[in-house]
């Protein structure tokens, strides 16, 4: 009996020693938790600075997109702006369907005793019954004309702006054909009169006439933008 009770002592006394290491385990967690949590929260902290970051980064890429692509647009809009005030200013060659004219001195008119001869204000007048019909852009013997360009008489020649011209006299115009021979051929108009008087003018449908540019742009030696413009 004696032996039995030691054994059994003996027996306990091995369970509560064995039982001490794994509830000390167990324990362990539960020891560090507060740590643990701090540490999950600085995580947390870090993984929303991130992401706000990267939401920093995605908007500031979508700006410099948008920036991209307006300035794009802008350069673009700019581009063609250039480009039509340079058709419109006569400095840049050109093409397109017209009417070309042509018109030299003849045999004098009823009454007359000299042959005619073609004026300024001849040239001048055709030009204008162009620019009335349509036309958008015009050139004389070659050389570019605009509405403000002057046809004159000087030192013997007639002057289309800088240049001289001689006879016979070729004005070329782009724009609707069929608008532009009308307009030259009303009775009573300025072509008729023209023809009354012996100036031989002829007037010719073209599919495709070709315009050269004008030399330079002219520069203003008094006119100057308005300040608040």
């Amino acid at each position: 009996m004696a032996l039995f009770l030691v054994a059994v002592g003996f027996m306990v006394v091995a369970q509560m020693k064995a039982r001490q290491p794994i509830r000390q385990a167990g324990a362990l967690p539960s020891w560090r938790l507060p740590e643990l949590a701090v540490l999950v929260k600085q995580q947390e902290d870090a993984r929303r600075l991130l992401e706000a970051e990267v939401d920093a980064l995605r908007s500031r890429a979508r700006d410099y997109e948008a920036a991209i692509i307006e300035g794009r647009g802008m350069s673009e809009a700019m581009a063609r702006e250039l480009a039509r005030y340079r058709l419109v200013l006569g400095l840049v060659p050109v093409e397109g369907p017209g009417v070309r004219v042509v018109a030299r001195g003849g045999a004098p008119g009823t009454g007359g005793i000299l042959p005619s001869a073609v004026e300024a204000a001849d040239l001048s007048g055709v030009a204008n019954e162009l620019w009335s019909a349509g036309a958008e852009a015009m050139a004389i013997n070659g050389v570019r004309v605009l509405a403000t360009t002057s046809i004159r008489l000087a030192r013997g020649a007639l002057q289309v702006g800088s240049a001289a011209v001689f006879p016979p006299y070729r004005i070329e115009a782009i724009g609707d054909p069929a608008a532009l021979q009308a307009a030259l051929a009303i009775r009573g108009g300025f072509v008729e009169g023209l023809r009354s008087v012996g100036i031989q003018v002829t007037v010719q449908v073209h599919e495709r006439l070709q315009i050269p540019a004008r030399g330079t742009a002219e520069s203003f030696r008094y006119a100057r933008p308005k300040p608040d413009q």
